[in-house]
């Protein structure tokens, strides 16, 4: 029936009252024939009916039909996509890829987006891009491992299937693995995170293909975001080598274990830290290190400087003692002229050594966020390539930034952190540096930072549903969970508090940067 039809009838209802029956027009199928449009090639309702599809769905689900899309979620775990669907339309024919569609008895494959195209009596046509979404709509990992994944060391080996949840293009679906726990505080916390080393290197819902990935479980973050936040904030300010990242939902071993953020794993290579790996026969020893100020000293291989600061050796992982000596040289070399009186030099001084706008752009991230860890503490990663100068980067876990802290004063927006960190405080001591901050704060405050705001209410409402999974499984809003600042009772106030306290940062951080 098409909408001209819908129309006649409304019509009618409305002028058989004041006619007598016999004056009233007789509808016939040779006058509703009459009222068709050549042109009609929509789509009026779609639905996947229960009884149709009794192995997969508990009760209907009804669809969503727009412009040029259709859009349905089956509000709960479902890995097979393989439905029939329930169509009503206007055309004289609905295709997906060449096959006629019939109503409640086609079956299609719907773990991808689909065209449905309906073709009219005039013979033109009209697409339609259906996307089905399950559970919350988010990507979902399904992880058998061969045992319980319960130390850092040991990886445990198992299997992993992707649905990408028609959000993200994922060819691979099905791979191998090791998983092992990972994290220093939060693995001591009962939502776990964890490391994921495929078996070959694989595309992960649109991201590089690679073979290491990590899991953030952000059980103490109650927004969920401020990982995610705090790396679109460093693709924002061009902080070197920002990895990317998805949320997901995680199936363990047939357990839910809430939602997650799938990140690039910190390393050297092509996709990651794009410099090039030294192996232990390399001539060159002038780069294609990566390492991390942290004072856990979570590496095999670590030194400290003589002002103190710690540095473990993330690439090459095999390093050798030529190597070791060439970059703890270099280091100190970098320190000394940091710390001696011509250090503002611009030949000789500590821009011989480091490349300042790196530097910049990180510092400018972690302070910020007022990221706790980043005073050269732990996660403070630093790389240097080949015949180039140390540079800063990437940027790492803020689990402990935007004000979710109780101590060190991080809970209170307003005061330097960062700026006080060894290394960095030096720096402030040059003015031409103090310039250079001044001048790439103000360009991002004019093109980065005003619309932060529009990116979290956007990235709260893509969690909308999994939020509300996650704290089902992980009843935390109501309670104190270390370090929270605060424990408001509700996602949507923890997100509000997020954002109240950057906009007072914000505030804070432009008067204090052009005061100085």
């Amino acid at each position: 029936m098409t909408r001209n039809i819908y129309a006649i009838l409304v019509l009618l209802c409305t002028v058989l009252p004041a006619c007598r029956k016999e004056d009233a027009p007789q509808l016939t199928s040779e006058s509703i024939a009459d009222t068709v449009v050549p042109s009609a090639k929509e789509i009026l309702s779609f639905t996947f009916e229960a009884k149709n599809n009794p192995q997969q769905l508990v009760r209907d689900v009804v669809c969503h039909v727009y412009e040029d899309h259709i859009s349905g979620c089956i509000p709960y775990l479902s890995s097979n996509k393989s439905l029939i669907a329930t169509f009503t339309s206007n055309g004289t024919s609905v295709t997906v890829n060449g096959v006629v569609q019939q109503t409640g008895i086609t079956s299609n494959d719907f773990s991808r987006p689909l065209t449905f195209t309906v073709k009219a009596a005039d013979n033109t046509t009209k697409d339609y891009t259906l996307q089905l979404f399950t559970f919350t709509g988010l990507p979902i990992l399904y992880i058998e491992t061969e045992a319980p994944v319960v130390s850092k060391e040991d990886y445990v080996k198992g299997s992993m299937t992707i649905d990408a949840n028609t959000k993200y293009p994922q060819t691979v679906t099905n791979m191998q693995l090791e998983m092992r726990g990972r994290g220093s505080s939060t693995w001591n916390m009962p939502k776990k995170p964890y490391r994921i080393k495929l078996n070959s290197k694989t595309e992960m819902l649109g991201m590089p293909a690679a073979k290491k990935w990590v899991l953030l479980a952000n059980f103490a973050d109650k927004t969920l975001l401020r990982n995610y936040l705090a790396l679109e904030i460093g693709r924002r300010f061009e902080a070197a080598f920002t990895p990317r990242a998805r949320f997901v939902e995680v199936i363990l071993n047939g357990e839910f274990m809430g939602n997650y953020l799938l990140t690039d794993q910190v390393e050297v290579g092509a996709t990651r830290v794009n410099i090039p790996e030294l192996k232990s026969s390399s001539t060159d020893i002038s780069g294609g290190y990566l390492l991390e100020v942290d004072e856990r000293l979570d590496e095999t291989v670590w030194f400290r400087s003589q002002l103190q600061v710690p540095f473990t050796i993330k690439s090459p992982e095999d390093i050798t003692s030529a190597q070791l000596d060439y970059i703890r040289n270099y280091i100190q070399q970098t320190e000394n002229t940091l710390y001696s009186p011509g250090f503002a030099d611009p030949v000789e001084g500590y821009s011989k050594y480091i490349n300042a706008s790196t530097f910049i752009n990180w510092f400018l991230v972690n302070e910020l966020l007022k990221n706790n860890d980043a005073v050269f503490f732990s996660s403070v990663f630093m790389y240097k390539d080949k015949n180039a100068k140390l540079s800063m980067g990437p940027i790492w876990d803020f689990d402990l930034a935007l004000g979710n802290i109780t101590y060190n004063g991080n809970n209170i927006p307003e005061g330097w952190w960062v700026k006080n960190a060894v290394w960095i405080n030096r720096l402030f001591d040059d003015p031409v540096f103090v310039n250079q901050v001044k001048g790439r704060w103000n360009a991002l405050k004019t093109t980065q930072i005003s619309t932060l705001y529009t990116f979290i209410n956007e990235s709260a409402a893509q969690l909308k549903y999994s939020q509300q999974e996650n704290f089902n499984k992980w009843d935390l809003l109501y309670d104190y969970t270390w370090p929270n600042a605060v424990s408001l009772g509700s996602y949507d106030s923890e997100v509000q508090y997020m954002k109240d306290w950057l906009a007072k940062r914000i505030k804070w951080m432009d008067a204090e940067i052009n005061k100085l």
